[in-house]
């Protein structure tokens, strides 16, 4: 993964912040993404005090400019994507006789489209790179779970966003992984 470049969407905690460590640590130019500056500038020095190469940049994943000016300023100032990791995400907990339908709406805005943004317009340098697009998706995207309707839904979506990607891809060279 030495000198790869890693765009990580949600990139500022949890699976993401772990991801940026591990692909840094292992020679990866990283961008995180996340909608909360102090996040990003805290989780940005932390990684640069490892020795990590990284780019923070402000954005929501549900923002299609921001998806598109993401992977723009990654091109800038590395000159290439390599791998996506279509991190960001939100989880939901109420029955659907009760949930709000906007709720819903938010959850799949930001599991679902959100890495449809993200992959569009990181594509063209993926497909130029032969690289990777990666998915974390949920047991709730295999099996629906009770109180999770939204959830369970966006992780459906995703996972059959991702399996469509990959059959489009498959002889492209780029790598589609469900996680």
């Amino acid at each position: 993964m030495k000198d790869k470049v890693v765009i990580i969407t949600g990139g500022t905690s949890g699976i993401g912040k772990a991801l940026a460590f591990e692909f840094g640590q292992r020679g990866s130019k990283i961008l995180i993404t996340g909608r909360s500056e102090e996040a990003l500038k805290e989780t940005a020095f932390h990684l640069s005090a490892q020795g990590i190469e990284v780019l923070p940049v402000r954005s929501d994943v549900t923002s299609e400019d921001d998806n598109r000016r993401m992977a723009q300023e990654a091109v800038r100032a590395f000159g290439r994507i390599d791998v996506l990791i279509n991190n960001a995400g939100i989880s939901m907990r109420a029955v659907f006789e009760e949930v709000d339908p906007e709720v819903i709406k938010k959850v799949m805005d930001i599991n679902f489209y959100g890495a449809v943004y993200a992959t569009k317009y990181c594509l063209p340098e993926i497909l130029r790179n032969h690289g990777s697009i990666v998915g974390i998706s949920s047991i709730a995207g295999f099996r629906g779970l009770p109180g999770r309707t939204g959830y369970s839904a966006s992780k459906f979506a995703l996972n059959g966003f991702l399996e469509s990607l990959r059959t489009e891809l498959l002889n492209s060279g780029v790598h589609v992984l469900t996680a």
